[in-house]
């Protein structure tokens, strides 16, 4: 890889042109600043009296190749809502109009006869909808527009986004060969300089520890060291996130860099701007560095880190596919600052102060949530996934406490019930020790996520609810055969849950139906389960033969 070694000194040559300014999601936070609206708030969609379909259509994968030709097929979605979001338009139903209302339906499409191309086709898609009611005689028709990415084939790296389901398509990420399959990216932020270039063995321990993908931080200043670092991800079958956050407003070192590292046989996708939330980023220039991308590369997604309420959601988000929502709440008082000695800050000047557990879940809850019902909104529900950067950290400027082992996974756990389809914890090394710290609890929990949970979160056939019994939150999916139950408390004292009450009415003996994989703080009997205080569990049931 001594061509590595050369692309990264050619990159490391320019300067950062980051936005570099003491704020926070846009607001400033230090005393001797003046407070300046950080502009770009999400506006909500105006409500309708009458029923409104949401038509959209959108291919099963992105990209798809020449060999997937004779078997692309397109999804489509007829929503009924009283929104105004993107593409809805009034439609004139029967009493029930249930009959209308339909998610995932697939149509088979053979697009052999097109050539495969590096810029993407615009397609459009046509419905017609006839009520069978002699009141509505007249047909009523729809229209909307997505995009088809068909690529040549390639013997180099290549990712997929299963838009039925969020999740990724790879091939196997030691460069051996084999065919694709869908994951759950499991991984953790590593900083290059300041961990990596210094202690190669943490990339062993974190495949030891279960995860499957690696974020290694920039600067990537030292060419030597970064491509050991790549050699040896390579080598345990580690995927990696490429991050752009130090030059991608530079679209020269973009350039150089995508012509590098496109190539690399466990590139997962390439990370562009880190929060561009606020005012401190010009919210065009992401969007410029995707559409160079795309152009050189579109065999591997883009993503972005969010982590404000106040953003610019529909500039920085119309060509990303990867939407990571960050949850660094745990035991955080935005007011008191141990760094720059800031106690009583005007609330005007930063964010509201978060200290209790049970606060950090809500907001991890929320923000998986928020961020899906945003893209819902947006249109991008289908084009656009979303993951978690669950907080691994503690003891820095605003963070007094680390999370525990357990507090750490009810927020990743809470996050697929909510719609996550990966997570990549911010930072590594962690704590370590036995199994009430991050990496005790991470080498069980990993193992349940991609041998028990990922089967649930890749199936295109499931169906999935959430419940919230007395602060107990709980994700179910149905696959047809089983059930798949996560289980995270958000409550300070004990709560019993009926399994009824989290969609298992059909468990009528939770002793012999229901399997507890994984569980901390938690207890079951034939009727339900006990959750003590921030309790944790992963359970599988069987419905009655």
């Amino acid at each position: 890889m001594k061509y590595i070694a050369a692309a990264v000194l050619a990159v490391t040559s320019f300067s950062s042109v980051s936005a570099q300014s003491s704020t926070w999601c846009g607001k400033n936070f230090m005393l001797n600043q003046t407070v300046i609206p950080p502009g770009g708030q999400f506006q909500l969609p105006a409500y309708s009296n009458e029923p409104l379909v949401a038509f959209r259509c959108a291919p099963a994968f992105r990209p798809y190749l020449e060999e997937d030709a004779k078997d692309a097929a397109f999804i489509i979605d007829t929503p009924i809502v009283y929104q105004y979001i993107q593409s809805a338009s009034l439609i004139s139903l029967p009493s029930s109009g249930s009959e209308c209302d339909d998610l995932g339906y697939e149509i088979t499409v053979d697009i052999s006869s097109l050539p495969a191309q590096k810029m993407g086709y615009n397609v459009t898609c046509n419905a017609t909808y006839q009520a069978e009611t002699p009141s509505s005689p007249t047909p009523q028709y729809f229209s909307t527009n997505t995009s088809l990415l068909y690529l040549p084939d390639t013997k180099g790296s290549v990712v997929k986004t299963d838009l039925r389901t969020g999740a990724l398509w790879a091939r196997p990420a030691d460069g051996k060969g084999g065919d694709f399959q869908p994951f759950i990216p499991q991984g953790f932020y590593v900083s290059f300089d300041q961990y990596l270039a210094k202690n190669l063995s943490l990339i062993d321990q974190l495949k030891t520890d279960g995860f499957n993908t690696i974020h290694p931080i920039p600067p990537y200043d030292n060419a030597t060291l970064f491509e050991q670092v790549l050699n040896r991800t390579v080598e345990l079958g580690l995927y990696l996130i490429y991050d752009m956050r130090s030059d991608y407003r530079n679209l020269t070192a973009v350039t150089q860099q995508v012509q590098a590292y496109s190539s690399l046989p466990n590139l997962l996708l390439w990370e562009t701007a880190h929060e561009p939330d606020g005012n401190a980023d010009p919210f065009g220039a992401a969007r410029s560095t995707y559409d160079l991308i795309y152009e050189m590369d579109g065999y591997h997604p883009i993503s972005i880190v969010l982590n404000c309420e106040v953003k610019c959601c529909i500039a920085v988000l119309r060509r990303v596919q990867i939407s990571c929502s960050k949850t660094h709440t745990l035991s955080a008082l935005m007011r008191l600052s141990r760094l720059y000695g800031i106690l009583n800050a005007p609330p005007t000047l930063v964010t509201a102060a978060v200290t209790t557990v049970r606060a950090a879940f809500t907001i991890s809850r929320l923000a998986s949530r928020a961020s899906r019902i945003g893209l819902n909104i947006l249109g991008y529900d289908r084009t656009k996934t979303v993951w978690s950067t669950p907080q691994a950290f503690g003891s820095g400027a605003y963070w007094n406490t680390t999370p525990t082992g357990p507090q750490w996974a009810a927020m990743g756990l809470t996050s697929f019930s909510h719609g996550a389809t990966g997570s990549i914890s911010f930072q590594y090394p962690t704590t370590t020790g036995n199994t009430t710290t991050i990496e005790g609890t991470a080498t069980a929990l990993t193992v349940v996520i991609a041998e028990t949970v990922q089967p649930f979160l890749v199936d295109p056939e499931v169906t999935h609810e959430t419940f919230n019994v007395g602060g107990v939150d709980a994700g179910l999916w149905d696959n047809g055969t089983a059930y798949l139950l996560l289980v995270t408390s958000f409550g300070a004292s004990n709560v019993y849950v009926a399994w009824a009450d989290v969609g298992l009415g059909e468990v009528t003996d939770g002793t012999t139906q229901v399997q507890q994989i994984f569980s901390v703080g938690q207890t079951t009997n034939a009727t339900g389960l006990n959750s003590g205080p921030g309790g944790i569990g992963v359970y599988v049931a069987m419905p009655p033969e």
